[in-house]
């Protein structure tokens, strides 16, 4: 099937951040390398759209964890494990966005290297 340069964009993040989100729910946050690299294997659009799509849906993926927390459950914790860390709130929850958009990255630099050079993803003629 064949789609647009914008409906891949949009397609890729939406993949990206549903993976990445379920992924989180298990607790293994590095698992979210497997969320860029499913969206690139689906999606296949290049590089450009790759890196875009991961960040923006790890991004996404973040806030919806955030979301499913209780809002009063979420202060607290943040504040424990910041103080047990040594750092400030504020740069553990940018740590977090950044961790899980370097991971989904990473996962998805790995899918469209594989989707670019393996006989198993070439268009036929």
């Amino acid at each position: 099937m064949k789609i647009g340069d914008t409906s891949g964009r949009l397609i890729a993040i939406v993949i990206t951040a549903v993976v990445a989100f379920a992924l989180m729910l298990t607790g293994i946050w590095y698992t979210v390398i497997i969320a860029g690299l499913v969206a690139s294997l689906l999606v296949r659009r290049g590089y450009v759209v790759s890196v875009i799509s991961s960040i923006l849906g790890g991004i996404i993926a973040v806030l919806l964890v955030f979301l499913t927390i209780p809002s009063g459950y979420l202060g607290p914790v943040l504040s424990e494990v910041a103080a047990i860390s040594g750092i400030g709130s504020a740069v553990l929850l940018a740590l977090m966005f950044l961790v899980t958009a370097a991971l989904a990255l990473s996962g998805s630099l790995v899918g469209t290297f594989i989707a670019k050079n393996t006989a198993i993803n070439r268009r036929r003629n």
